[in-house]
C-alpha cells in the first residue's frame, strides 16, 4: 500500500479489526480517496480479507453520492435488491437508510442476510449524521466467535444446521405487533403474490400465505460457513438475531455498558416481553424466531453463550462525519447499540 499518502492503522495490536486509512497530508478530497484506492486495489483487497474490515476515516465526504462513490470504487458490483428484516429508505442509485428502526431498538450482530444462499460479499456504512449519544455500530470478527464457542455447542450447531422463521403482516394492517418490523409489501415493493413466491423460490424460502393476509417466510441453512478466500470456518447463522430470547440477552449486555435509566427500563421490559411472547404465541407465529435445521428448540442457555463470545470480541468505535467502513460480509458481522438524538448512518452492498 502507498503509505505516504495515507496513514495506515488498526483500531489495536491485539484487535487488528478494522484497518483504519486516514489522510497523511492536508489533501481529504473524495478524489484523493478515490484515486487512492484504485491505485491500491489489490493491496485493499487483501487487508479487508484478512482484518474483516477497512474503514476511512477523516476525508470530505458530504453526501450519499459521494458515499456511493467511494464504495464504487471499492467494488463496482453495488447491488440494491434486499432481503433482510430492516426498514430501509433508498437515498440514491444503490444507497439506502442502514436502518429505519427506532433508536432505543437493538440490533445484535449478524452477518448481512447469513440465512440467504446469496448473502452479500460486501457492505459499506456511511455516517450522514453522527450520533449525539451511543448508535455506533460495532463489529465483529465472526471467525474468531466460532473459534471461541463452547466445542459441543458448536458441534450441534454444526450438525443440525438452522431454520429461520420471519413472519409479516399484511400491508392493509395498520396495528403494532410488538417488535414487527414491517408488511411484506414493505418487503417485496409488490401486491403480487406470483412474484413473491418466485423470488423466494429463488433464495430456498418457504412462503407460507396466512390468514388476514399475512405471510410467513422460512428457510434452513448451515450455521457454519467456510470462507471462500481464506477456508476459514465462520459462525454465519441469525440465531443471536432471530431468536425469541435474543433481544433480552443482547439488552443486559447494552446495558451492562451504557448503564443509563433507559437501557434498565427496555431491558426489563424486554424480560417481560420475550416472557409473555413465549407463553401465548407459538414459536412458528413470533415476528422472527429460529431453531435447528431439525426443529428441535434452540436453547436460551446457549444464546446467552453465543452472545457472550459475541461480545467478548466486539470491537465498538463513534461514528464522525464522514466515515465510511467496508465490511468483509463473510468474515465480520455487524450491529447496532441504542441512541438518543440526531444520527443518519447508511448503507450499500454488493452481491
Amino acid at each position: 500500500l502507498i503509505s505516504k499518502i495515507m496513514n495506515l492503522t488498526y483500531f489495536s495490536e491485539q484487535s487488528k479489526l478494522p484497518l483504519i486509512v486516514t489522510p497523511a497530508s492536508g489533501e481529504s478530497g473524495k478524489q484523493t480517496l478515490i484515486s487512492w484506492i484504485t491505485a491500491n486495489k489489490a493491496d485493499i483487497e487483501k487487508k479487508l480479507t484478512e482484518s474483516g474490515a477497512v474503514l476511512f476515516k477523516g476525508f470530505d465526504i458530504q453526501t450519499p453520492q459521494d458515499f456511493e462513490d467511494v464504495a464504487k470504487a471499492v467494488d463496482n458490483d453495488l447491488k440494491d435488491d434486499y432481503m433482510g428484516t430492516s426498514p430501509r429508505d433508498k437515498k440514491s442509485g444503490f444507497v439506502f437508510s442502514a436502518s429505519e428502526l427506532p433508536g432505543h431498538y437493538p440490533i445484535m450482530q449478524h452477518c448481512e442476510m447469513s440465512f440467504l444462499p446469496s448473502a452479500p460479499r460486501r457492505l459499506f456504512f456511511y455516517c450522514h449524521i453522527e450520533p449525539e449519544y451511543g448508535g455506533e455500530t460495532p463489529i465483529c470478527d465472526f471467525r474468531k466467535v466460532y473459534q471461541d464457542l463452547d466445542p459441543k455447542i458448536r458441534e450441534e450447531f454444526e450438525r443440525k444446521g438452522v431454520k429461520h422463521i420471519r413472519n409479516y403482516s399484511s400491508p392493509d394492517d395498520k396495528g403494532t405487533n410488538g417488535f414487527q418490523l414491517k408488511s411484506w409489501l414493505d418487503m417485496f415493493h409488490t401486491r403480487d403474490k406470483t412474484i413473491i413466491e418466485k423470488k423466494c423460490a429463488e433464495n430456498d424460502i418457504i412462503c407460507e400465505w396466512k390468514e388476514h393476509d399475512g405471510l410467513r417466510m422460512i428457510n434452513k441453512s448451515d450455521a457454519v460457513k467456510v470462507h471462500p478466500v481464506t477456508g476459514e470456518k465462520v459462525w454465519f447463522n441469525h440465531t443471536q438475531v432471530f431468536h425469541v430470547s435474543a433481544a433480552a440477552a443482547e439488552y443486559h449486555k447494552i446495558h451492562q455498558r451504557q448503564k443509563r435509566w433507559e437501557t434498565f427500563k427496555y431491558s426489563m421490559l424486554l424480560e417481560l416481553m420475550t416472557w409473555y411472547k413465549k407463553l401465548t404465541k407459538n414459536p412458528n407465529d413470533q415476528s422472527m424466531h429460529v431453531t435447528f435445521g431439525d426443529d428441535s428448540p434452540i436453547p436460551d442457555e446457549y444464546v446467552e453463550h453465543i452472545e457472550d463470545v459475541i461480545w467478548r470480541n466486539m470491537v465498538i468505535q463513534p461514528w464522525k462525519k464522514g466515515d465510511i467502513i467496508c465490511i468483509d460480509n463473510f468474515s465480520t458481522s455487524h450491529g447496532r447499540l441504542p441512541y438518543y438524538g440526531p444520527r443518519e448512518i447508511m448503507v450499500c452492498w454488493t452481491s
